[in-house]
C-alpha cells in the first residue's frame, strides 16, 4: 500500500532496550525528520503500563500510560488536543511486538 505525502508513515525503532537502570532509546521518524527519545517503565497505580518519556533536545517529558486503546494517555500537546499521540502509539507498538 503506498501513502500519500499528506499521510506519510510514522516509524519507531528501538535503539536501546532498558538497561539494568532501566532506561531505553527509541526513534520516531516521519517525513524525513527523526526525533529521539530517552525512556524509563513507572510504575502506574490505575492499570496499563507507565513511562517517562524524555525527547533528547528538548526539555518535554511526557507521562504515558498504555493500556486499553481507549485508557492509554499521555500529558503531551497532541494527546491533549486530539485524544492520540505518537508516544502512546509508538510505546503500544513496542509492547504489541513484545519488543518492551
Amino acid at each position: 500500500m503506498t501513502e500519500s505525502a499528506d499521510h506519510a508513515p510514522r516509524v519507531i525503532r528501538l535503539i536501546r532496550r532498558p538497561g539494568h537502570d532501566g532506561v531505553g532509546l527509541f526513534s520516531i521518524t516521519k517525513d524525513q525528520r527523526t526525533y529521539y527519545y530517552v525512556f524509563k517503565e513507572i510504575p502506574c497505580n490505575i492499570g496499563g503500563r507507565g513511562f517517562e518519556v524524555h525527547r533528547l533536545g528538548l526539555a518535554s517529558v511526557y507521562h504515558v500510560r498504555v493500556s486499553a486503546p481507549r485508557e492509554s494517555s499521555c500529558d503531551c500537546l497532541g494527546f491533549l488536543s486530539r485524544g492520540r499521540c505518537k508516544h502512546v502509539q509508538g510505546l503500544a507498538a513496542l509492547i504489541g511486538h513484545n519488543l518492551l
